[in-house]
């Protein structure tokens, strides 16, 4: 009995599965009996901060605009096997040419790091507590905690938070702001 001479794939390629499916790594045969299957080991691809080329969106379905650093989150790799009458397509290339083909491939995690330049919201000319707005009538909010000016009418404070249900103790700051905001009539 003579014995039929199979060939073997071992190498670099694109594989093209019924589905439309791609897949890209390093090809290669096996034989389980009369069976034989085409081995794909996907490589991994490691954690990587690029400059977006057009817009992308993050897992929250944000918009990261053009220019901007993200990360992209590590992507494990694995293997699979696959009958020959699933496969209609095997284009044999170099590693590289695979390995960028995983890379436009796989689905990476995005996390925003950086805006460009021109997106980002420029920062405050004046430091950030001078840069808050004043009140109408010129307080700067600058109380020390003794100069408090209605400290004898907000003495009984706690029994109207029981009676209104209120949770929340306001800080003494937001007591001056809350005031200040009543006094100019813009709460109701």
């Amino acid at each position: 009995m003579t014995e039929i001479q199979q060939s073997r794939f071992d190498g670099w390629a694109i594989v093209e599965v019924f589905g439309h499916q791609r897949y890209a790594g390093y090809v290669t045969t096996e034989a389980y009996g009369q069976a034989v299957l085409f081995r794909i080991e996907v490589p991994p691809l490691e954690a990587r901060e690029r400059i977006a080329k057009h817009y992308e969106y993050d897992d929250d379905e944000k918009s990261i605009p053009p220019g901007s650093t993200v990360k992209e989150a590590p992507v494990q790799g694995y293997r699979k096997l696959f009958g020959a009458g699933a496969i209609y397509g095997i284009t044999p290339c170099t590693k590289e040419a695979a390995e960028h083909a995983i890379d436009g491939m796989a689905r990476r995690k995005l996390t925003l790091v950086s805006l460009p330049p021109e997106r980002a919201i420029p920062a405050p000319a004046e430091p950030w507590p001078e840069a808050w707005p004043r009140c109408a009538d010129g307080d700067d909010h600058d109380h020390d905690e003794d100069d408090d000016p209605d400290e004898d009418e907000d003495s009984n404070d706690d029994e109207d938070d029981e009676e209104d249900g209120d949770t929340v103790e306001p800080t003494g700051e937001e007591e001056r702001h809350v005031d200040d905001l009543d006094r100019q009539g813009r709460i109701d």
